[in-house]
């Protein structure tokens, strides 16, 4: 450990190079980006006026997840990840805030606000075929 990480000081060290982006002290030069779990992206390059994400969540912008709560001018629609729903989506963005867009068009029908037109029928995951 200490050969590769000169420097780091965790609590877990196990945590580094795990798979997963674990932010704050694991993601510095030291920890060499939590063993390249946050591909070098620091909270401070990431951070933008207004966004107010919660910061041991920082590790979810423009990760190729649209997040609800990072789908917004200020956080550049979770820098950019969120272009694609929003396009397809328009007023479902609009309309219903609650709408997670992780969950339209995968592959599971949660009805409600997502079974609507302006959600594609949840991207097509509510639409039954008549045969």
């Amino acid at each position: 450990f200490q050969s590769n990480y000169t420097g780091c000081d965790v609590q877990y060290p196990s945590l580094l190079g795990n798979g997963h982006c674990n932010g704050d002290e694991y993601n510095t030069l030291a920890c060499q980006w939590d063993g390249g779990d946050c591909n070098g992206t620091v909270l401070e390059e990431v951070k933008r006026e207004g966004c107010d994400k919660p910061k041991h969540r920082h590790y979810l912008l423009g990760n190729g997840v649209c997040d609800q709560f990072l789908n917004n001018a200020e956080c550049d629609f979770d820098d950019g990840d969120c272009k694609h729903f929003n396009e397809a989506y328009p007023e479902c963005v609009d309309k219903f805030p609650e709408v997670m867009p992780s969950f339209v068009g995968d592959g599971v029908c949660h009805g409600g606000s997502y079974n609507i037109e302006e959600c594609g029928f949840d991207g097509g995951d509510c639409l039954v075929e008549v045969l």
